[in-house]
């Protein structure tokens, strides 16, 4: 019998996701996969997990499961007040769960998402690829209460390698303006000389329209730009609208688009990006 837990309370928005589904763009199908990738990575690597492995990706409110069986886990991200069985569990610090214990996670604070993982990852269907989860591609859109989720075999403590292994989270701080690069997109040269001046360095807002599909921005620039062909997008890709607001597209997003395409955030700050939040901000560097 394959090791297993079950939702007791699914959080405010907790999908199953992996490094993301690639390769697909072509169908209109979206990257998905885990948004914080360097949380991700970690959360694999304290359990000596496959780098692929799917996990839980947690938003702004964590689930609460039960441990059907003995299970080694751990939490990567941003904090998630969680307890299992009533005692602290840390951020970065492998935990093992006996059967019938419940790991309670709260309000998530430091950032917007945290990840739990478990020792051999989920054992979730594969489509086109990917054990991510974005509805209606797959079955389930979000994590609901009174599911069973089974896990794949354990490799963590089996090799005699070296392991990773954190007395706590060594993250980035999301609570201080960060300084998110983005290189010049397609589009950057159709813009004024004045209005490319102004984007460098200027202070953005995170709007209450944010989720995985895109971030929309607070701060608009008039412009003159016109629509463009639909063409190519990818996260990352910031959008300028006729009516100056910045959309930064996310994992979710679509394939292609109609608004030009004025910058391109580099792959390593999405990172930075996944943990904002409403009203969160970052400061811009065009590269």
């Amino acid at each position: 019998m394959k090791p297993s837990i079950s939702i007791l309370h699914p959080g405010f928005y907790t999908t199953v996701q992996d490094n993301g589904r690639a390769g697909y763009a072509h169908l209109g199908v979206p990257q998905s996969g885990a948004m914080d990738k360097h949380a991700f990575m970690i959360a694999n690597a304290i359990l000596n997990n496959l780098p692929h492995s799917a996990m839980l990706e947690c938003t702004l409110l964590g689930p609460t499961i039960v441990f059907n069986h003995d299970v080694n886990f751990v939490i990567t991200g941003s904090n998630a007040g969680a307890t299992l069985d009533g005692a602290q569990v840390m951020e970065g610090v492998p935990v093992l769960a006996k059967a019938k214990q419940v790991l309670k996670m709260s309000k998530i604070s430091g950032g917007s998402r945290c990840y739990l993982a478990f020792a051999g990852g989920l054992d979730s269907q594969v489509i086109l690829g990917s054990t991510s989860w974005y509805y209606p591609l797959t079955p389930q859109g979000k994590l609901t209460a009174g599911m069973e989720l089974s896990l794949g075999v354990s490799r963590y403590g089996a090799s005699k390698n070296a392991h990773l292994k954190m007395q706590s989270q060594s993250g980035v701080s999301y609570s201080s303006i960060a300084t998110i690069n983005a290189n010049k997109g397609p589009e950057f040269s159709k813009l004024s000389y004045t209005e490319q001046q102004e984007l460098n360095n200027r202070v953005f807002t995170v709007s209450d329209l944010w989720n995985r599909m895109a971030i929309q921005l607070v701060e608009t620039l008039p412009n003159a730009l016109k629509s463009i062909y639909t063409s190519p997008v990818i996260p990352g890709t910031v959008q300028l609208t006729p009516a100056g607001k910045f959309i930064i597209l996310m994992n979710d997003c679509q394939t292609t688009g109609g608004y030009p395409r004025v910058l391109q955030v580099v792959a390593s700050d999405l990172n930075k990006l996944a943990q904002m939040q409403q009203d969160s901000q970052f400061r811009l560097a065009i590269l």
